[in-house]
């Protein structure tokens, strides 16, 4: 006998009415009319799909149908055929239920409505979540970049290495210096070539933070990065070099402190100068008009 995975409920009412099969399986015709029967069913690997069952397979296939039609993508002949052949097994069942009268239109009706605004609600929750997620993530990338100072120092840096001629910090560090000591030879690795894109590039961005922030803490963030380098085990060349480079900016500081304090100066003389010449006027004007009289 061929087997059979479901069963309709005309089929099944046809099984049970066979008296002559079933009697073969029935201890006590009289009373076990109904284990009987179930042992017949089970005998041939029949599975009748009761009302229950067939309720659930509508609703997984309604839910795929809702799924693959939210994935569906124009141009996507993949998504499409997902979606058609979704929506045509929903179909199917959808009409085996109401021929064999286990729902009515309305009752089928309501299932799809419910599944549908469930569906809906879900996904909302899930857009919901999905942006906060996006926006976590932006928060910590956000976070997790450098300050403009920190950026800066990196740039400068690099400006001072590459005029050194030595490779960068993670070449030249501590832990290198030590090594270099014990072998009693100095760190003169070489830096990778910068390009002359990359130059301008790096002196575009330090221009731009130096026209944002004031003088004084440019020269602080300076001071701070010729403090690391000096911490490496340069050559003596090297180092005479960073030490030019050290007195250059400090004089460079010398010289904006001194305009400075001349612009202070001469600001200062120039209100008196105005208010005094005001009041001089005032006077001489005042004088004026007692000679007239």
């Amino acid at each position: 006998m061929q087997k059979v995975t479901s069963l309709s409920n005309d089929q099944f009412k046809t099984l049970v009415s066979d008296k002559r099969e079933l009697k073969k399986y029935m201890k006590h015709p009289q009373n076990e009319k109904i284990e009987a029967t179930v042992d017949f069913l089970r005998s041939h690997d029949v599975n009748p799909i009761l009302e229950k069952d067939r309720e659930t397979q509508l609703k997984t296939s309604y839910l795929t149908f809702l799924q693959a039609h939210e994935k569906e993508k124009p141009q996507d002949i993949d998504s499409m055929l997902a979606r058609v052949n979704a929506e045509n097994d929903y179909v199917m069942l959808k009409s085996s239920a109401l021929k064999e009268k286990q729902f009515t239109p309305d009752q089928l009706k309501g299932m799809e409505n419910e599944l549908s605004h469930q569906f809906q609600a879900r996904k909302q929750v899930q857009e919901k979540e999905q942006y906060q997620e996006n926006y976590k993530q932006e928060v910590l990338e956000v976070m997790q970049q450098p300050s403009e100072e920190t950026q800066y120092k990196q740039l400068f840096k690099q400006s001072l290495l590459t005029q050194l001629g030595i490779s960068d910090e993670k070449e030249s560090s501590k832990e290198a210096k030590k090594e270099a000591e014990v072998e009693k030879t100095p760190v003169e690795k070489q830096l990778k070539q910068e390009t002359p894109q990359e130059k301008k590039q790096r002196l575009a961005k330090m221009k731009e933070f130096e026209q944002k922030h004031s003088f004084d803490k440019v020269y602080k963030l300076k001071k701070e990065v010729l403090q690391e380098l000096k911490e490496l085990n340069l050559t003596d060349s090297q180092r005479e070099k960073l030490t030019k480079l050290e007195k250059a900016l400090d004089t460079e500081k010398k010289d904006h402190d001194k305009q400075k304090k001349e612009e202070k100066s001469q600001n200062g003389f120039t209100k008196f100068f105005a208010r005094n010449s005001g009041a001089f006027s005032s006077k001489k004007r005042d004088q004026t008009q007692e000679m007239e009289r």
